[in-house]
């Protein structure tokens, strides 16, 4: 029992101790919490007031300015420019142009002895100058010497800074808006791949002077960059050095390769041709005589995609060598001038056809006809019967110089005997005179008349060159497909960005 009530005991005094400990600590705690956030709060949103005996901002440029010349700063060697760019946004690049506009925030930094305050009571270790002052001191006088147009943002004001360190360091950044050429080639159009290039160089310095140099990330991409007709695949920099008629100038460059959005032009070109083209095989379906229909149907799909070439070709430089497009839109216009000729080929073979049977027909009904010879019946003085018929057969003979005799045979028909000498029965009378073995047709009689178109195209039927051209045409097509996409697609997936 008196175990017990001595470890109740202690535990009492062990949680008083505890206690005592905690609220001797508390105000030291709550004032460090305090200094804290008081700390946070100045750097957040206060300035740090200088001591005294600092100089002011003002009064340091004043004395720095009051003494500097500008001229090219005092070193051993070469100034040494770094430069990187921030990209910002970017504009569409335009084709017909051949340029594309786009927002960079342009960097650079130099170090000038002449413009150090390390010397002075400066509150601060570096200053931002006024964009006023940027004139009065020494740049490289760096420019994007391919640019078309460069303007510096005024929003309102320029979007200049200007800040410079307490040991020279110059640090200089532009907000421009660039546009800027690119080099196009449009033999893959619509799956190619173009390259726009920056180049940076000092206008006023060679390499022996000033050298320029990039940064170690020289381009940042401040967001993902995204255009109507292009996505950016990647970019690179490079630096060269050229030599002109004053010396060697260094050069940077900076390539952004871009990769064509064909999606566009798959619904607004490549789906409608496939459907024009399908349209133009509905005429195979129609019968040879439907003549106004068929002519219709192709020249309808024939005007649709010229039309649609040329809605194309207005959005694109006018180049002399052929692109992708163009291969294609000629294709499809190749295959519907075929229907076109097809249907000529077919119109023709059935005109041939009815002139062969129309001509056939006249023969026909001149075979079955009877032709009086010469016109007129003649009377024969030695042949006739009484209550018959004389009949006389000719029978062409030659006499040996190249002219026919013609010989009259008289046959007696009917009743009676046949009398030579006697004179005929004018009643009785009925002769006729016609040629059996060689019959007379009106285009013997009419001189000069051409005889009825025949040949090989005869032979062919309209129907079975519609069945024909059914198959043919689709199967030509799909085989025009295949080498088209094969070779312009496998082209761009062996693009290497790198």
């Amino acid at each position: 029992m008196f175990d017990d009530a001595d470890d109740d005991m202690y535990q009492s005094v062990d949680a008083v101790v505890v206690q005592m400990t905690i609220m001797k600590f508390i105000p030291k705690i709550t004032l460090l919490l305090l200094l804290l956030f008081v700390h946070t709060s100045q750097a957040k949103g206060k300035r740090r007031k200088c001591p005294e005996g600092a100089w002011s901002e003002g009064k340091i440029m004043n004395t720095i300015m009051s003494n500097y010349t500008k001229m090219l700063p005092e070193a051993e060697d070469s100034v040494q420019v770094n430069i990187e760019i921030h990209v910002q946004d970017m504009g569409s690049l335009n084709e017909i142009s051949s340029d594309f506009e786009i927002d960079i925030l342009f960097t650079q930094l130099w170090h000038d002895s002449a413009l150090s305050f390390a010397h002075l009571p400066a509150c601060k270790r570096n200053i931002t100058m006024e964009t006023r002052l940027l004139p009065k001191i020494w740049s490289p006088n760096t420019c994007m010497i391919n640019s078309k147009r460069t303007t510096v943002h005024a929003s309102p004001s320029e979007n200049v800074m200007v800040i410079l360190y307490e040991n020279g360091t110059v640090w200089i950044n532009h907000r421009l808006s660039v546009k800027s050429p690119c080099n196009l080639d449009l033999r893959q159009f619509p799956f190619d791949t173009q390259t726009c290039i920056l180049i940076f160089e000092s206008y006023s310095h060679n390499s022996e002077e000033v050298e320029l140099h990039w940064m170690e990330e020289a381009v940042t991409l401040m967001k993902p960059i995204q255009l109507p007709d292009f996505d950016m695949v990647h970019y690179s920099t490079k630096k060269e050095t050229l030599l002109y008629p004053n010396g060697y100038w260094d050069q940077l460059q900076v390539t952004f390769t871009f990769k064509r959005r064909y999606g566009f032009y798959i619904i607004q070109a490549y789906v409608p041709t496939y459907l024009t083209i399908i349209v133009s095989w509905v005429s195979f379906c129609m019968e040879p005589k439907a003549l106004p229909a068929r002519t219709t149907v192709g020249i309808s799909s024939l005007l649709a995609l010229t039309f649609q070439f040329g809605n194309i070709l207005k959005n694109l430089p006018r180049v002399s060598y052929v692109k992708a497009m163009d291969v294609w839109m000629l294709g499809c216009i190749s295959f519907v001038f075929g229907t076109m000729v097809e249907l000529a080929f077919v119109c023709y073979i059935s005109r041939c056809q009815n002139s062969v049977r129309n001509a056939e027909r006249r023969r026909e009904r001149m075979r079955n006809s009877q032709v009086w010879a010469n016109g007129s019946c003649r009377t024969r003085s030695n042949g006739y019967a009484n209550g018959g018929s004389i009949i006389s057969h000719y029978h062409p003979t030659s006499n040996g110089n190249g002219s026919n005799n013609r010989q009259d045979t008289p046959l007696v028909t009917g009743r009676g005997s046949l009398h030579r000498n006697g004179p005929p029965s004018p009643l009785n009378l009925q002769m006729t005179t016609f040629d059996s073995e060689i019959p007379l047709t009106f285009d013997q009689m009419r001189p000069g008349s051409p005889p009825p178109p025949s040949g090989c195209l005869a032979r062919f039927h309209p129907e079975a060159v519609d069945k024909f051209s059914i198959v043919a045409f689709p199967l030509a097509f799909t085989m025009f497909n295949l080498v088209y996409w094969w070779h312009y697609l496998s082209q761009t997936f062996d693009q290497n960005y790198q």
